[in-house]
């Protein structure tokens, strides 16, 4: 059931490493998110053990995390701001991320990809959740496995807590 709120806050950007909570306190019953457990289940799945989480949200996974890449057997990313670099960046953050770790699994806001619209590439699909994913294969030179989902985003997947692209790149 939703509880009844009204947000009087008008500078909401200083939410953002909250969403999570903030989310949740508009309903009455505990949940997790969706997307969370997928994550959770892709790395128990996989046998990951060692976790290294970039983020911009606070929000507790249940897999052990560790202090630096080098120790990792996987990079999680679900830092809004990652998505909101320039296409170039993008890719030389992760393949700077791959020469440290050879796994990450990367979560991006489709909504912040490209925002300007100054980088395009005419080749890739018109659908454009799939032409983050050939954009993705293209420049990295990798294969890319997608774990997105396609939906109308209204509001109630909590994009804002963990970005809806999602893939799995391993060098």
């Amino acid at each position: 059931m939703i509880k009844n709120k009204e947000v009087i806050d008008t500078n909401l950007y200083k939410w953002y490493k909250n969403w999570n909570r903030v989310q949740k306190s508009f309903f009455e019953e505990p949940y997790e998110l969706y997307e969370k457990i997928k994550i959770e289940k892709f790395v128990e799945q996989n046998k990951f053990k060692k976790i290294f989480h970039i983020k911009d949200n606070y929000i507790n996974f249940n897999f052990t995390t560790v202090k630096t890449i080098k120790e990792a057997d996987l990079v999680l990313i679900t830092d809004q701001k990652f998505s909101r670099s320039k296409c170039k960046d993008i890719i030389l953050n992760i393949k700077e991320i791959l020469t440290e770790c050879p796994r990450v699994f990367l979560c991006l806001n489709r909504h912040y990809l490209n925002i300007t619209g100054t980088e395009t590439d005419k080749s890739l699909p018109d659908d454009y959740e799939t032409a983050i994913q050939k954009w993705l294969e293209k420049s990295l030179e990798l294969p890319v496995q997608n774990y997105s989902e396609k939906f109308v985003d209204d509001g109630k997947y909590f994009t804002w807590v963990i970005p809806d692209q999602k893939f799995y790149i391993e060098k």
